[in-house]
């Protein structure tokens, strides 16, 4: 575990105007005229002050005893020109400033407690008394106008400012004409330093002010060849003079003077004059640059004891995850680097001072030194609020809407970046924070992927290679903490990799590598959102199930597999075999409350009318439609990809060409995945199964999802067979709950299976062969009879306890109530006779003889029961005792109505009558306060009957 470290803030102390909110960004700017002039900040004017807020650099403390010497007269020629050729913001106006108050002050170094350490350094060289010092800088004379003095000078070039400065009005006459002509002084400088040694010329932005000489003409010349003349003139006499000393700045690149070849003619020139016998000095070295900053900006940084104990936290962590880290990290020496930049990380200065100061634009030091006094001062400021873990100052905790580095953020790599933070880093709609949101925990409090933005926004200018940015192991030193789970790192990247609309991001070789940075060309995902929005408010409803009808066709069916329709209309026509039916996307179902039964929803609505319904027809066959349903979560799971999949359609429509490839690759990579996505998330989607039940929807969750939409419905099948909504062979059980084992009387095997294809209270049907089958299997275990014949009347032949083949479409097959065979001699058959058994066999019914008169309608002694109503037997008998005609009427007990057949019926079919005539009158009353609804279905099914019967319904 961790070992619990202080934050910073705890440790170290920033200065009293960092801390108090009222730091004036000047102090960071040094301006040597200013100096001269007593108008620059305090801490440049007051010599222990300065001294005590400087660090003294290698560089520095080489150039103030070089100078030192030079003004002793213990120094070799080179030695007393000394050139500061640095990048811009390097420290050399720094120095030139440092120079200064050694020359005009050195009593102050010598005796004041806060320049002890530069005493210490250089005691033994600092002049025993003030020398006089000459000041040129780009803004000490106006090229064109001059400089007006208090005594009505004007002077108009630099070896005229050198000798007002130096020796007054009376130096300067000796040498007016020149300056009022702007022409070198041939061979009349050397003489005039002599008569004021010991002195320090100090000459800042030289070259700078040469470009804008370039335009004063002088003769055929100008006055900046003037000026480089004078340069060369200056550095010979200076060398040949003891105890005169001149110290000139340089900039390191052309780009930091006018982007001109002109501008690069007078740098080269310059670096010929000054350099041909300068001693360079370098005042702050890149090492060094942690010792400036933490002197520059803090009163203390607290005990070396808590510095180490952090330092080896951070360490330990490092060397735990060596390979996920740069390997300087991961080496011993690197905490020497972690104490000497503490608070700091760093990362956080190297960023700035290596990255950032490759723009021409920055100034390297003071730059550094401003944009981090202004991150101090922000963290220092929310420090009791703060919810970060801050055991150091890691670029992770840098906010880019505090005001300095907002402002050095636009203004040197442009304004559109105003959009990059605002979109992806830091602001409530910014993609980082969101996510943090989104996630919540110690993304939230520790704001993980904002700091990963911010860190990757600190990296995405000035890199070395091909590309800027930080790789997955920088990332990860940028943001790692010992308080701090290492792994969120990782998932933090990719989700922001996915949403951040200007993080862009590349490969690194071969490796898995990668590295990241922002940048103002909207990245892959910034596209994609806008097509998101765009597209917003569509369902796809027809997409997905255009989608499904693709998928469905490549089920396979067969004679033991339903058959598939995809998003059915009111108007389905009658569907004979098991069929089911995937319902369009509009019917999603929710089960609230554990609730199984759909009630009054608009889709139980739906599925009745689709069972009850063919169109404006009443549908026959009820009990072969099986619906797949869609719920809510995984329909809405699926629009969303569906939504994915078409923003990367229109994104490749339209900007395909204008992308990179890497972007090209990404956007195939990513379209290729989401489709796949859509394929797998079709099951997951629809994850209920249904059926009608009498008027009521039996609905029933698959837990067993598939991936692909076929196995998905094959998974379905699997359920609604091991579940016996589906049979695929009817047992003797079924067989008898269904009606089906007759103790009397028969029914036809096709009206038996019409029957279990057309109402919803019967079992379904894989397919007809599965009652078959159960017939047949019935038939062998003697639990029903088969017959065959036109009628019951007219048997051609009986099977009971014997294998047989059956026809689903034969009309002549009867089930039978079960029988016991018995062999007799045959008989002969009688002229015209009817429903004889084969010859050779008889049958011996276990129950009331097929076609016999007596039945259930009698009592147990052969009684009649009574009627239900009137009744009447009227016969037509003649005088030898003949009946010619008969006819039965009367009300039957509605439990009794299926003897009617049996008793009546079938016996005069026997008769071979001329003429049988069948009248039905049927008739009924509600209860009273209940009468019955019109579109009753029962009601409505009666009607039509009728009116195919040709019946009369009133």
């Amino acid at each position: 575990m961790a070992p619990e470290l202080k934050p910073w803030y705890a440790i170290a102390t920033p200065h009293s105007d960092i801390r108090e909110g009222r730091l004036d960004e000047a102090v960071f700017a040094a301006d040597l005229w200013k100096v001269v002039q007593g108008e620059a900040p305090d801490i440049y004017l007051n010599t222990a002050d300065f001294f005590a807020k400087t660090y003294l650099t290698a560089g520095l403390t080489n150039v103030l005893k070089k100078v030192a010497r030079a003004l002793s007269g213990d120094a070799d020629a080179g030695d007393r020109i000394v050139s500061l050729q640095t990048s811009f913001g390097g420290g050399k106006t720094h120095a030139l400033v440092a120079l200064w108050h050694l020359a005009k002050h050195a009593d102050v170094i010598r005796n004041d407690p806060a320049c002890s350490e530069l005493n210490s350094a250089i005691g033994a060289f600092l002049p025993k008394q003030p020398i006089s010092v000459a000041v040129f800088t780009n803004k000490t004379t106006d090229a064109t106008q001059g400089r007006h003095t208090p005594e009505g000078l004007v002077i108009r070039t630099m070896w005229g400012e050198l000798a007002y400065q130096l020796g007054g009005i009376e130096l300067y006459k000796r040498i007016e004409a020149n300056d009022q002509a702007r022409t070198v002084p041939q061979g009349l400088f050397g003489e005039l330093l002599k008569s004021v040694s010991p002195c320090l010329i100090l000459l800042d932005e030289v070259a700078d002010y040469c470009i804008g000489a370039n335009g004063v003409p002088v003769g055929n010349l100008t006055l900046s060849d003037q000026t480089v003349s004078f340069a060369q003139q200056l550095s010979e006499a200076v060398s040949s003079i003891k105890e005169v000393a001149v110290v000139a700045t340089l900039p390191a690149s052309h780009l930091e003077v006018a982007g001109s070849e002109r501008g690069v003619e007078i740098l080269n020139s310059l670096e010929r004059r000054f350099g041909r016998m300068s001693a360079d000095v370098k005042p702050v070295a890149d090492q060094e640059i942690y010792d400036v900053v933490r002197r520059r900006l803090f009163d203390s940084v607290g005990d070396l004891t808590e510095q180490e104990r952090v330092a080896t936290a951070y360490m330990a962590m490092y060397t735990t995850h060596k390979s996920e880290v740069p390997t300087e990290a991961a080496r011993s020496n690197y905490k020497d680097q972690l104490v000497r930049a503490y608070p700091f990380h760093p990362m956080v200065i190297d960023a700035l001072f290596l990255r950032w100061g490759s723009h021409p634009d920055f100034q390297r030091t003071r730059g550094v030194l401003r944009l981090l006094a202004s991150v101090v001062g922000d963290l220092w400021k929310r420090r009791n609020n703060e919810t970060q873990a801050q055991s150091m100052i890691l670029p992770c905790h840098i906010r880019w809407d505090v005001d300095a580095l907002h402002a050095a953020l636009t203004r040197m790599w442009g304004s559109a970046y105003d959009s990059v933070v605002a979109a992806d880093i830091i602001g409530e709609k910014a993609n980082a924070m969101m996510i943090d949101e989104e996630r919540g925990g110690e993304y939230f409090t520790q704001k993980i992927a904002q700091g990963l933005a911010s860190a990757a926004l600190l990296g995405s200018f000035g890199g070395q290679g091909e590309r800027s940015g930080y790789s997955n192991k920088e990332l990860k030193l940028c943001v790692g903490r010992p308080e701090l789970n290492w792994n969120f790192t990782d998932g933090a990247i990719t989700v922001l990799e996915e949403k951040a609309f200007y993080l862009h991001s590349t490969t690194v070789g071969e490796s898995t590598s990668k590295r990241y940075w922002f940048a103002t060309k909207p990245t892959l995902n910034k596209l994609i959102v806008q097509y998101r929005a765009q597209i917003g408010d569509k369902s796809f409803d027809k997409e997905i199930s255009d989608t499904i009808r693709d998928q469905a066709h490549k089920v396979v069916t067969g004679t033991d597999k339903w058959k598939i329709l995809v998003s059915p209309d009111d108007d389905l026509p009658e569907q004979k075999s098991l069929t089911l039916l995937i319902m369009s996307p509009e019917f999603a179902y929710s089960e609230n409350g554990g609730q199984k039964n759909l009630l009054s929803s608009p889709i139980d609505d739906q599925l009745l009318k689709i069972s009850l319904k063919c169109g404006q027809k009443e549908r026959l066959f009820r009990n072969t439609l099986i619906f797949l349903l869609p719920s809510h979560k995984g329909l809405n799971k699926l629009r969303t990809t569906f939504r994915e999949v078409a923003a990367l359609e229109l994104v490749k429509r339209d900007y395909y060409s204008q992308l990179d490839k890497e972007q090209q690759e990404e956007l195939l990579k990513r379209l290729e995945r989401e489709r796949k996505n859509v394929q797998e998330s079709l099951g997951s989607t629809y994850t209920y199964i249904a059926r009608v039940s009498g008027q009521t929807a039996d609905v029933k969750p698959l837990t067993d999802v598939k991936t692909s939409f076929a196995d998905h419905l094959g998974a379905a099948w699997s359920w609604v067979i091991d579940d016996e909504w589906v049979l695929r062979k009817v047992g003797s059980v079924t067989l008898e709950k269904s009606g089906l084992v007759l103790q009397d009387g028969g029914i036809r095997v096709k009206d038996a299976l019409e029957s279990m294809l057309r109402y919803t209270d019967k079992p379904m049907l894989a397919n007809r062969d599965a009652l078959l089958r159960g017939l047949v299997d019935a038939c062998k275990d003697s639990v029903i009879g088969i017959a065959r014949g036109i009628t019951l009347n007219n048997i051609q032949k009986q099977w009971c306890g014997e294998t047989i083949t059956l026809d689903p479409n034969e009309d002549g097959l009867w089930i039978i109530p079960k029988f016991t065979k018995v062999v007799v001699p045959p008989e002969p058959m009688g002229s015209g006779s009817q429903g004889s058994t084969p010859s050779g066999t008889t049958s011996t019914p276990t129950g009331n003889e097929l076609g016999a008169s007596t039945g259930s309608i009698f009592g147990g002694d052969g009684s009649i029961p009574p009627a239900t109503g009137e009744e009447t037997v009227v016969e037509v008998v003649d005088d030898n005792n003949k009946i010619h005609s008969f006819r039965i009427s009367g009300n039957v007990a509605t439990e009794n109505w299926t003897e009617l057949f049996r008793c009546f019926i079938q016996p005069t079919l026997r008769l071979n009558l001329k003429k049988l005539q069948i009248s039905v009158s049927f008739s009924g009353e509600t209860h009273e306060g209940n009468p019955l609804d019109v579109n009753d279905p029962s009601v409505k099914g009666m009607k039509e009957a009728a009116k195919q019967l040709g019946l009369k319904f009133d």
